[in-house]
């Protein structure tokens, strides 16, 4: 389900922990974006993707730009790929047995993820879509600032757990951060705002499991 601030899907049941998560890298072990690249044979994604995790581009341009690339991809090709993406198991595991405390927060595009988070019953916060004459598009001002997710959980101790460059602003604000590198080395930006990092689900779920 995608949620946005404000709804009455992104308030915790009470003043309890809150776990927040980024999607492509830390809960998936492949990069959605690639993905659908490799679908219709366009180079250069990959590539473009992790130099944005590692903070050499900015993730709004960034982002712009590879929407754009995959405008043309169709909805129903998008579903079946990103249901089918494979998943960090444990740590979905963990996660599974907590839901009402949980949520994604990804750039990702709702158009794009949505078919993902309905697979495993979770809510998300994400990038907003249109439909241009063109294809797929970003809506104004659509591009999600992951750390403007903090303020709907202020009565609530937050964990971010996040694995790229754009993580780093919502794991500093969050009240205990974690960079996640189960799949990639995180850049030094989030490893300076990062309370601690991680180098397995298992270690993931421990530390989860203590606050």
């Amino acid at each position: 389900m995608i949620v946005t601030v404000g709804s009455d899907q992104a308030v915790a049941p009470d003043d309890g922990p809150v776990f927040l998560f980024d999607l492509d890298g830390t809960l998936t072990r492949e990069e959605l974006l690639p993905l659908l690249a490799d679908e219709i044979g366009l180079g250069g994604m990959r590539e473009l993707t992790d130099r944005t995790m590692q903070g050499e581009y900015g993730f709004d341009q960034s982002f712009r730009m590879r929407v754009d690339m995959l405008r043309d991809v169709p909805l129903d090709v998008v579903a079946e790929i990103v249901r089918s993406v494979p998943v960090n198991e444990q740590l979905m595991g963990w996660i599974s047995e907590r839901k009402e405390r949980c949520w994604v927060v990804t750039g990702n595009l709702d158009c794009w993820v949505e078919p993902w988070l309905d697979k495993w019953g979770l809510r998300g916060f994400t990038s907003t879509s249109m439909l241009t004459t063109s294809g797929i598009g970003i809506a104004p001002g659509g591009v999600l600032d992951k750390a403007t997710v903090l303020p709907q959980f202020s009565s609530n101790f937050t964990a971010m757990a996040g694995d790229g460059a754009n993580d780093a602003g919502i794991v500093m604000g969050a009240d205990f951060g974690i960079g996640v590198q189960i799949i990639h080395t995180i850049p030094d930006l989030l490893l300076s705002a990062a309370d601690c990092v991680v180098n397995s689900e298992g270690a993931l779920c421990r530390i989860l499991s203590r606050l």
